[in-house]
């Protein structure tokens, strides 16, 4: 199989993890990733590129996966073969507000995707044995991009310097296609990617500058208006995005992209892989948590970072309206047992986690696991819970855990405040 049909198979497995459930992580990612394409897709339309019309039809849109989410921002998969100037993209996501679709993105080539996951003991070898070869691969999708686009469009575009904290920043080229405007990112040996949008306004920030400009009163009351309480005692931020980070090394990043994302701050997970220097699929040598830093200063937020688990602080934070994001420690076998709590809690509203004894401490995983990000999304103080979501699928939204396995597995938490 050759390398851009091996990413359209991970892709796959991005889409029905997307849609389809179980879990999207470990052997069960690996599975999902086999997942044939949906079979009775319509042929990508070319004219979704330049007319926005086209994205307003329910056909177009219900080709989209997932069909249904809970949330107000999603990003949706197309599940079919696309070719776009005689390429075959990684994928085609349309990020969606209230089920009508903001921005397409097409994805020509993302490094984490092209290589997937590559262990840090592996790093060295993997750049070695391959530079050549991707560095001429980047090269060559850039230029088709640059010409298609320039065909497409009649004009080379002009530059756009987007962003404003350095570690983020990008020089990118608009274009006006049709009715819609284009914005193609091209980072070397990382990232080509093109973003279309509605509105000219909307692709030249990462954060409506607006925003920032409003009164910090306005804002914190904003952010509190987005938790809810349910009847059950959840205390939940129901609009946090799921991005699945399917075989990539971009747990970090993509948790700190559905974070973002629900405060207003529009960088996809791969432009953050980009930025941390996640290189050739391995995380050796990366700047993420500079990243972190980077995107809550672009939100005109701060950012700190604990290495103990405080559930109290925690709590004041989802109660602000503001996500919280944890680097843990992670096992398969601890993992599976926060599923099935799930699924039993569907079925069995009284249902309880195991007390936080020392027979439960036994199995929680220890400093040798792997290390892993989740997003906190809210909590039950009543139940003595805290909830939290993954960046594999839907189906691992809003899973449960006692804030003391928390507290004795996070060795980071990162929290926000105005």
């Amino acid at each position: 199989m050759n390398s851009r049909k091996a990413t359209r198979r991970r892709w796959l497995g991005n889409l029905a993890s997307a849609g389809l459930g179980a879990s999207a992580f470990g052997k069960a990612d690996r599975v999902l990733a086999q997942a044939p394409t949906r079979v009775n897709v319509p042929d990508f339309p070319l004219s979704a590129l330049t007319d926005s019309t086209v994205w307003n039809e329910e056909n177009f849109r219900a080709a989209f996966l997932p069909q249904k989410s809970t949330t107000l921002i999603v990003h949706k998969y197309w599940p079919g073969p696309v070719q776009i100037f005689g390429l075959d993209p990684h994928a085609v996501i349309a990020r969606c507000r209230d089920e009508t679709i903001e921005s397409l993105t097409i994805l020509f080539l993302d490094a984490g995707t092209h290589f997937g996951y590559v262990p840090r003991s592996l790093a060295r070898q993997t750049e070695a044995e391959n530079r050549d070869a991707f560095q001429s691969l980047s090269s060559q999708i850039a230029e088709t991009v640059r010409q298609g686009m320039a065909q497409l469009t009649g004009g080379s575009g002009s530059p756009l310097d987007l962003g404003k904290e350095p570690m983020l920043a990008q020089q990118v080229t608009l274009f006006r296609c049709g009715n819609l405007t284009a914005r193609l990112h091209i980072m070397e040996e990382q990232l080509i990617k093109l973003v279309l949008f509605r509105d000219e306004p909307e692709a030249r920030h990462w954060f409506d500058p607006a925003e920032l400009e409003r009164r910090k009163s306005d804002r914190v009351k904003s952010y509190v208006r987005s938790v809810s309480e349910h009847s059950n005692g959840d205390i939940l931020l129901d609009d946090i995005p799921i991005l699945p980070q399917g075989d990539r090394a971009y747990c970090g990043v993509s948790s700190l992209a559905m974070a973002m994302q629900s405060l207003g701050l529009s960088i996809d997970t791969e432009d953050y892989a980009a930025s941390a220097g996640i290189r050739y699929g391995s995380t050796q040598g990366s700047h993420i948590r500079e990243t972190y830093e980077a995107a809550a200063a672009e939100a005109g937020f701060r950012l700190s970072r604990a290495t103990r688990y405080d559930h109290d602080k925690v709590m004041a934070s989802i109660d602000a309206g503001l996500p919280v994001i944890v680097w843990r420690r992670w096992t398969q076998e601890r993992d599976y047992l926060h599923s099935m709590f799930l699924r039993k809690l569907a079925k069995d509203s009284d249902a309880q986690l195991p007390a936080p004894d020392a027979t439960d401490r036994a199995t929680w995983p220890a400093k040798e696991a792997y290390n892993h990000a989740s997003v906190i999304t809210g909590y039950n103080a009543k139940r003595n819970e805290v909830i939290f979501s993954e960046s594999w699928s839907e189906s691992v939204r809003n899973r449960r855990m006692r804030p003391e396995e928390m507290e004795g597995t996070a060795y980071y938490t990162f929290l926000l405040r105005l």
